[in-house]
């Protein structure tokens, strides 16, 4: 498969599509690698990951819905039915794949850019689960940034999501794209 047919193929697979059986180490370590050959300005590499499996992941799943829980009833803005999708998914899901981004401690570059820069590396990782006939879905939900000790993330990081990955249990179409003539503007 050309680069140009992966990257037309990738989905954002929904987890209820995944099957629950256990991706391998080898499937994994693809995934992370390709993550790591991300672009980045000033070499900083702003990309770490925490991956979770079995126990770990059952724990995490028990660690954001109590977090949450708690939260709502101190005035969080999160309905209950989120909270029990959230925690059903991380336990369904066969690889949760925490996205950190490592902030540059000396500030060389903007955050955005680093942000863009992990991004790059999620796409990777897209691509080759694509590549490899894996299902993926990158969730972003905004109350992230409520996980920071749940995840133990350390100084100068963020959560920038949770990456599921996991055999495909049945094909989820493409939605398709716009046409690119209304998104281009040509200037001679």
């Amino acid at each position: 498969m050309s680069v140009t047919e992966t990257i037309k193929n990738r989905r954002a697979t929904p987890p209820r599509l995944f099957s629950k059986k256990a991706l391998s180490k080898t499937s994994i370590e693809a995934l992370l690698e390709s993550a790591n050959w991300a672009p980045n300005h000033k070499k900083t590499e702003p990309w770490r990951f925490k991956v979770y499996e079995a126990e770990a992941k059952a724990k995490l799943a028990v660690g954001a819905r109590n977090i949450l829980l708690h939260k709502q009833q101190e005035g969080y803005p999160v309905a209950l039915e989120k909270i029990e999708k959230f925690a059903s998914t991380l336990e369904r899901v066969p690889v949760v794949i925490a996205v950190i981004l490592q902030r540059d401690t000396a500030e060389r570059i903007p955050e955005w850019e680093e942000v863009a820069a992990v991004s790059m590396a999620v796409q990777n990782m897209w691509l080759t689960a694509t590549e490899l006939n894996l299902a993926a879905f990158w969730a972003t939900p905004a109350f992230t940034e409520l996980f920071d000790e749940l995840l133990e993330l350390g100084e100068h990081q963020k959560s920038l999501g949770f990456f599921y990955a996991g055999e495909v249990m049945m094909d989820y179409p493409s939605p398709g794209r716009g046409d690119l003539d209304k998104k281009v503007e040509w200037k001679h």
